[in-house]
């Protein structure tokens, strides 16, 4: 597995295929793992770059700080040491979170972006909001990192015949340090570009499981405010949604980046 030493920390990612560049960012707790069927699909036609972020998979670890702005700048800088000025670039989750944040730090690195149930803010300033953290703080605090990653998996894998994701992602989250997943947790509330939102003109994909955490109508009012987005919508599914539904998953991201390609 390579690495690469950035910003003062060492990275671990997948480099596969040939072609036009395209990253994966992964959600919260996981790592580059998530994304196999995509790998195997787009390292077919593209240049399939998988990074783990600080704090998750085989990348280090350290004691913090963490945030989103943190890891879009490690995007970067990796993208920089693999001679790549620019890529698509599609976030499931936080690692949506970070293709916003790109999109408004360094627009002109992004040929397109795929969002996948995220969007570009996750405020703290609601009680709502501030309730969601608090319960996922008690969930870790009361529960231990193993139980808690089996109530999350269940929670983005809802349905019948889900038991193997399930087991999966629970072990996954579960094998995170708590002190690091806490901090990167807790550096996801309050964060948000929405004061940037109209401005972004990056062509974009919003990719959303009809059964994701926040409505289809959410990510539909994000696509309004954009100048050049589209989206697209994933029957029954949660919010792993290309885990949960690859063949699906794959088909829309790769039609839309044919789309936007400036080689199509």
């Amino acid at each position: 597995m390579p690495e690469a030493r950035i910003n003062g920390v060492s990275i671990a990612y997948v480099d596969e295929g040939q072609g036009e560049p395209l990253i994966l960012l992964h959600g919260l707790g996981v790592s580059r793992k998530d994304w196999g069927p995509q790998i195997d699909f787009f390292s077919q036609s593209n240049r399939v770059i998988a990074p783990d972020f600080r704090g998750h998979g085989d990348s280090d670890k350290p004691d913090g700080p963490y945030s989103v702005p943190i890891h879009a700048a490690d995007v970067i800088s990796l993208m920089d040491v693999l001679g790549i000025p620019s890529a698509h670039i599609v976030g499931l989750s936080m690692g949506g979170m970070v293709a916003f944040q790109l999109a408004v730090d360094a627009p002109e690195r992004l040929l397109s972006m795929t969002i996948v149930n995220s969007g570009p803010a996750l405020p703290n300033d609601t009680f709502a909001a501030r309730k969601m953290l608090w319960t996922r703080l008690a969930a870790i605090h009361l529960l231990g990192m193993k139980a808690y990653g089996r109530k999350v998996a269940t929670t983005m894998f809802p349905g019948e015949g889900r038991e193997e994701l399930i087991d999966m992602l629970a072990k996954q989250i579960a094998s995170n340090p708590k002190k690091v997943y806490l901090k990167n947790l807790k550096s996801l509330f309050g964060w948000g570009v929405l004061e940037h939102l109209t401005a972004i003109q990056t062509p974009t994909l919003m990719l959303t499981g009809d059964r994701d955490y926040s409505p289809v109508a959410v990510k539909q009012a994000v696509v309004s405010a954009m100048q050049n987005a589209k989206l697209v919508v994933i029957a029954d599914s949660g919010h792993g949604t290309p885990i949960e539904k690859p063949e699906e998953t794959n088909t829309a991201i790769a039609e839309f980046i044919r789309g936007v390609s400036p080689t199509a």
